[in-house]
């Protein structure tokens, strides 16, 4: 017969140490912006004075980032007036580890080596390696200054502004063929102030008489104080390609993970002050979802579904997206002038009214049935009244010398 013996030794614990370097660079490009640029790497057996052998990094770590902050109006001249801040960052890691995670009692290196070719080694490091990239890329309330002098008009570019932001996160590794997402946004503003004097057609009544205090407070604002429209476009999407750990499945994909949204909002607003005391303000906002078929949208491996999805989505644009909900708001307020009037001077009063309304879509079933939608409004008026009456007593002369002579 045979006898094995396997026969296991421990000799000494490996008490190789690593190092670690971080960096950082601050320029200040004079008025046009500013660029940061950071770096840190830790290799393998690198650890604190405090941390024992099983506490040290066991992994080669290294990662860099990189900022700009630029002001590219600089690029036009004084006169255009234009503001486009730009915003710019990319951050790279890599975590390579120092054992191959197919085969943990082979180092990585060593795997590397004795791979057969360079689609073999190419694979093992894809698996073993994990790679993160970060990018955020932003537009922020591009505008022109430029609007007439003395009478702003509604066509002056200054009332003009957008925004655009994209960022991107992309992630490699052992157990991830690749998990990416996205999130785009872009934005339009328009926001008009119209600069007037308010119409008084009675300022210029001459006399002192007291009765003349009503019709020289009359002001009429042919023009709303502000009027403003926002539209927003957001589209979010993410993927996700797991990697298939089973050796019975080499060769096999897992099914791809996605999600996405797109989402449209646009809202209006217009202040107006119709007179000095009456103050109007009108509100609307809509939520409106921009249909897409559910598909993953990834032009390289599937250009057949994206061509449907390109295709749908610019029909729901054309037709401002299905509405998701709608809100709508009212209010006014109207302080009476009757203190104006001699007799009433004694006596204030005001008046205030609000109107919401809101619409909600309903839910819909997987067959088409709709369970409804919820509609609600409210209103809401109000009249409050201040009395005076020591102003009113003093119409009275009696009563005026008594008030005199106590106060």
């Amino acid at each position: 017969g045979e006898v094995w013996v396997n026969e296991l030794r421990l000799l000494e614990f490996n008490n190789k140490g690593g190092w670690a370097a971080s960096g950082a660079l601050n320029m200040q490009l004079s008025d046009f912006g500013t660029i940061n640029l950071t770096g840190k790497m830790v290799t393998e057996g690198f650890g604190g004075l405090e941390e024992g052998l099983a506490q040290r990094s066991t992994d080669d770590y290294k990662t860099y980032s990189f900022t700009a902050n630029l002001e590219l109006g600089k690029f036009f001249p004084d006169k255009a007036k234009v503001t486009a801040p730009l915003y710019y960052s990319v951050t790279k890691e890599e975590t390579r580890p120092k054992y191959n995670p197919l085969d943990t009692d082979m180092e990585l290196d060593d795997a590397l080596e004795s791979a057969k070719d360079s689609h073999e080694r190419d694979s093992i490091e894809a698996i073993a390696v994990t790679k993160t990239t970060n990018t955020n890329f932003s537009l922020s309330n591009v505008r022109v200054g430029i609007k007439t002098k003395r009478h702003p008009m509604p066509y002056d570019p200054a009332n003009f502004s957008f925004s655009y932001s994209h960022s991107h996160s992309h992630t490699s590794g052992e157990t991830t063929v690749y998990e990416k997402e996205d999130q785009w946004r872009g934005s339009f503003n328009y926001s008009y102030t119209p600069v007037y004097k308010t119409f008084e057609p009675f300022k210029k009544l001459k006399g002192k008489s007291k009765w003349l205090n009503f019709p020289k407070a009359i002001g009429i604002n042919y023009l709303p104080q502000n009027i403003a429209f926002n539209t927003e476009i957001i589209r979010n999407y993410y993927e996700l390609q797991e990697r298939d750990m089973d050796p019975a499945g080499a060769g096999s994909s897992l099914p791809l993970t996605f999600s996405e949204q797109f989402l449209w909002n646009r809202d209006f607003s217009i202040r107006w002050d119709l007179t000095k005391n009456l103050h109007m303000n009108f509100q609307s906002a809509t939520h409106a979802e921009i249909e897409e078929p559910y598909t993953p949208v990834n032009k390289d491996l599937y250009p057949d579904q994206y061509h449907v999805w390109k295709d749908s989505v610019w029909h729901s644009i054309k037709n401002l997206g299905t509405p998701l909900d709608y809100q709508q708001s009212f209010s006014a307020s109207y302080q009476i002038p009757l203190n104006k009037l001699p007799i009433f001077d004694w006596l204030n009063a005001d008046a205030s009214y609000t109107a919401n309304y809101s619409w909600v879509r309903g839910t819909e079933l997987d067959d088409g049935t709709s369970l409804g939608n919820t509609i609600a409004n409210n209103r809401n008026f109000n009249i409050n009244t201040t009395l005076n009456m020591e102003t009113l007593y003093n119409h009275n002369q009696n009563k005026k010398k008594a008030n005199e002579r106590f106060n």
